[in-house]
């Protein structure tokens, strides 16, 4: 098994948009989580979450349910583990009172917490402060792309 990490779909998004900040690290990403050196944890949120956005960025609907499909094989050929929101709700409702987040991020975070990994995002409201510091005192971190592929390239 290779580097298990919880991701969020602020790096999942960027496997299929093209253009996107940190595309090379994240292409990388998927690649190592295809040849089984990253085994990413996702809540089951996330799917919903990717489709969002590639929706809001006028993404044709063909790709769109490609997309999705895309990410449920992954899951189905074990190359993701997917965790249960309803798992998640608790620990979700106290990140959202205690560190102000949106449910999507409190889940997200929750996957991380629940599954004791470190989170991959490139969301804004995970890298505040308070969550990160949050983390920390847990014994995990925030990371970004560029911790695990220093030296990339911005799109």
């Amino acid at each position: 098994m290779g580097l298990r990490i919880t991701l969020d779909s602020s790096v999942i998004v960027k496997w299929f948009k093209k253009g996107e900040e940190f595309e090379e690290e994240a292409l990388k990403l998927r690649d190592d989580v295809l040849s089984g050196v990253v085994s990413p944890i996702i809540s089951e949120w996330v799917y919903l979450e990717v489709i969002r956005a590639l929706i809001k960025t006028g993404f044709p609907r063909v790709k769109v349910n490609e997309a999705y499909d895309t990410l449920r094989d992954m899951a189905e050929f074990g190359f993701i583990e997917v965790i249960s929101v309803t798992s998640l709700l608790d620990k979700a409702k106290e990140l959202m009172i205690e560190l102000n987040l949106y449910a999507s991020d409190a889940v997200n975070l929750s996957s991380a917490l629940m599954s004791s990994t470190d989170i991959l995002s490139e969301d804004k409201h995970l890298l505040r402060r308070p969550v990160r510091d949050f983390m920390r005192e847990a014994g995990l971190k925030v990371l970004r792309l560029t911790d695990i592929y220093p030296g990339g390239t911005k799109a």
